[in-house]
């Protein structure tokens, strides 16, 4: 089959999930004490995809944080959801530990912390 003979590629379409849907995938997770998307919150340290497998490396807002346990779940409920996506390795680290200013500029000014 030449070139011409193939149906054109719509952005979005490829099999492969992008670093892009991803970060989507992510903004729809929230911390339920903060109300702000963990990418706001900027708690997302890390994006690898490999082979339709999403490596995550993430932070917490605290080590004792509440939702230590349930968050790891969350991500991958909601990255699996992307198509092209197999599987999804979460990693927490407190390293560097999280401050208030990797939250992003248009969250920290819309004052959703105070």
């Amino acid at each position: 089959m030449s070139a011409d003979d193939r149906a054109p590629v719509s952005a979005g379409s490829s099999d492969a999930p992008t670093h892009e849907q991803v970060v989507l995938a992510l903004g729809g997770v929230f911390d339920p004490e903060i109300g702000m998307s963990v990418v706001e919150l900027g708690l997302i340290y890390g994006i690898e995809i490999v082979n339709g497998t999403v490596n995550i490396i993430m932070t917490l807002t605290a080590p004792g944080c509440p939702v230590h346990d349930v968050m790891p779940g969350w991500i991958r409920r909601a990255v699996t959801a992307v198509p092209g996506v197999e599987s999804v390795n979460v990693r927490i680290t407190f390293d560097p530990p999280w401050t208030p200013e990797r939250i992003t500029p248009g969250s920290r000014d819309r004052g959703l912390l105070g």
